[in-house]
């Protein structure tokens, strides 16, 4: 009974100390503007519908159309 207290009580106090978790370097600023444009696409590949009022047939925005000018009739 005495060697069962005993364990509970080594398990017990190294179960109590908080790990210590490695602090993660903060980004770059260049990594940070990949991360911010890597989200933002993922999100609007996931939300199509989003704000539907502002897209055309095709599901575009105008903005993001092509910017191919079609050729003019002189």
């Amino acid at each position: 009974m005495k060697m069962v207290l005993l364990v509970m009580l080594l398990v017990a106090s190294a179960e109590g100390q908080p790990a210590t978790a490695p602090i993660p370097e903060p980004l770059s600023i260049h990594e940070q503007i990949r991360a911010d444009r890597a989200r933002a696409k993922v999100e609007e590949e996931n939300s199509p519908k989003a704000r539907y009022w502002d897209r055309g047939v095709d599901g575009k925005r105008p903005w993001d159309s092509s910017k191919e000018i079609p050729p003019t009739k002189e």
